[in-house]
């Protein structure tokens, strides 16, 4: 009973103290006040400088408008209190005031609190949007703010983005490179002289991840020698736009073509092959449905045989009526295949044959006349050299 009477009465002393608004001597006005937030704790922590007067026992804290009673620290040399209840989150309000050891008070503190820091990446956007409430209450007034960033994941710590004074926006907008997933932000609130600093909660920001593809792979790959071609079988998500790349023989990568199929494993032919490149490598990538976050598929390669040597026979004579020799076909190697072209005249230089098919002869008719005929061969070999040939033809009946 005697302890409850006690409890009891050491409340009712302790309420009437709290509103108690005018000291009976002059107690001095605790210095450099802050409200900040904690970085590893991210809890409100109030600091400020202690009393230099022996005669001190603690501090008062108050909360919100109008100040209500918060807690009490008991210790001259006590600097320090971690607000556990208050969310940094929201702003709140605090004010201090000194108590002597009979239990007079100093002047309360001007009313300040913590900063709040907001951070939205829009959906499919590359940008940040970030807004922070302004600190109030900065003992020599706010002297600016300092927004800090840390890129995930680029950096390995905070690194400053903007120094703004008191009186600019408190909104900023940045991109992100594309390899960043995530943002961490901080603000930095100083006093004029930049010795005081009131830090604001850390906001984490992430880019939104979009639907990305189910596949996207070269399954198989190969060289085909007789159509000099390179055939790319392709494993990809039909609902997205594939780009393929290709390198040769160690050439920076280059887009050759764009890639929607309408079904998940399609057949690619890459036919601009140079039979005297060694060797060509390929990649598949493919970006979200944002258009961000671009993925590559594994590289695959394929080596491509040296090409046959370029050489050409041309036969001077044509015995119509036999089994053998009763054709003009010149046999040729090496040829690249898109530009040939043959054609032969009679002796009064008239067109009695012409072709753009390598594999087409010539075969005279029954009734035409023997003698000499001029030939002309216009051809690429693959080595892309163009090279023309004339000369004549014995028919002979």
């Amino acid at each position: 009973m005697r302890t409850l009477i006690c409890i009891s009465l050491l409340f009712i002393f302790h309420f009437s103290f709290s509103n108690h608004a005018v000291a009976q001597e002059a107690v001095p006005l605790c210095s450099d006040w802050v409200a900040t937030v904690d970085e590893q704790t991210q809890r409100i922590v109030l600091r400020w400088r202690p009393s230099p007067d022996s005669s001190v026992m603690g501090y008062h804290i108050c909360t919100g408008t109008p100040c209500l009673n918060y807690d009490t620290v008991f210790g001259r040399l006590d600097t320090t209190y971690i607000c556990m209840d208050h969310d940094p989150l929201e702003q709140h309000t605090y004010r201090l005031h000194v108590f002597d050891s009979v239990y007079n008070v100093s002047e309360l503190t001007p009313p300040f609190g913590n900063m709040v820091l907001t951070a939205v990446i829009p959906e499919c956007e590359g940008s940040v949007n970030v807004s922070w409430t302004p600190y109030s209450g900065m003992p020599d007034g706010i002297g600016g703010y300092r927004l800090m960033a840390k890129l995930d994941p680029i950096d390995t710590a905070f690194e400053l983005i903007l120094g703004i004074g008191a009186d600019e926006t408190l909104e900023y907008s940045f991109d992100l490179p594309e390899e960043v997933t995530m943002v961490n932000l901080k603000v930095l609130a100083y006093n004029t002289s930049g010795t005081l600093f009131s830090q604001s909660n850390i906001v984490s920001a992430e880019r939104l991840t979009a639907r990305a593809a189910c596949c996207n792979n070269i399954d198989n790959i190969c060289f085909d020698s007789v159509e000099n071609t390179i055939l790319l079988t392709l494993n990809v998500d039909s609902s997205f736009k594939h780009t393929l790349w290709r390198s040769i023989d160690g050439s920076p990568w280059r887009i050759i073509d764009t890639i929607r199929s309408a079904t998940t494993n399609t057949v690619y032919r890459d036919t601009n092959i140079n039979r005297y490149d060694s060797q060509y490598c390929y990649q598949l990538s493919v970006r979200d449905e944002c258009g961000m976050n671009e993925q590559f598929s594994c590289t695959a390669w394929v080596a491509v045989p040296a090409p046959p040597p370029a050489s050409i026979y041309i036969p001077n004579i044509i015995l119509t009526g036999s089994e053998t020799n009763c054709t003009f076909l010149p046999v040729m190697q090496g040829l690249m295949g898109d530009m040939y072209e043959l054609s032969i005249y009679n002796r009064n230089g008239l067109l009695v044959f012409h072709t753009e098919d390598p594999l087409a002869a010539w075969q005279p008719p029954d009734n035409i006349k023997q003698g000499a005929y001029t030939y002309y061969i216009r051809l690429r070999f693959n080595n892309n050299r163009v090279h023309t040939y004339a000369g004549t033809v014995v028919v002979v009946r």
